[in-house]
């Protein structure tokens, strides 16, 4: 469709929406029928109904969750009684918490510095 075709039509769609809406009347439908807004009739009045609190028959507690998801423990390495042993186990731990950090910081995937699983516990006891 051309550009004039186009302004054709939107200027005819202009000029019937501009006759139909001179058509419609200026009036409220109120007062085409004699009526006014001080004849309507008022809402009725409802007074606020207090709620009735049930005691419930059950006791409901929070449901324990299954697994417990944590970040490392801060386990200290086994000490074996030799200094340099121990010593650069203690370093190992540290430089394996700083590239867990960097990771997290990164959005990389999560590693474990105690080779346990990592995230995972044992869930809590039931106690009935």
């Amino acid at each position: 469709m051309s550009n004039s075709k186009r302004y054709t039509v939107g200027l005819a769609l202009a000029f019937l929406s501009a006759t139909a809406a001179a058509d419609l009347p200026q009036s409220s439908i109120l007062t085409r029928y004699g009526v006014t807004s001080d004849q309507l009739p008022k809402p009725a009045v409802t007074e606020p109904a207090n709620p009735i609190e049930e005691k419930s028959r059950f006791q409901l507690q929070p449901e324990q969750p299954r697994v417990t998801v944590r970040l490392g423990d801060g386990k200290q390495p086994e000490k074996t009684g030799n200094i340099s042993i121990d010593r650069s186990m203690q370093q190992e731990l540290e430089r394996c918490q700083r590239m867990q950090e960097q990771l997290i910081r990164r959005g990389g995937q999560y590693i474990s510095c105690d080779n346990s699983i990592p995230g995972f516990t044992e869930p809590p006891a039931i106690v009935h």
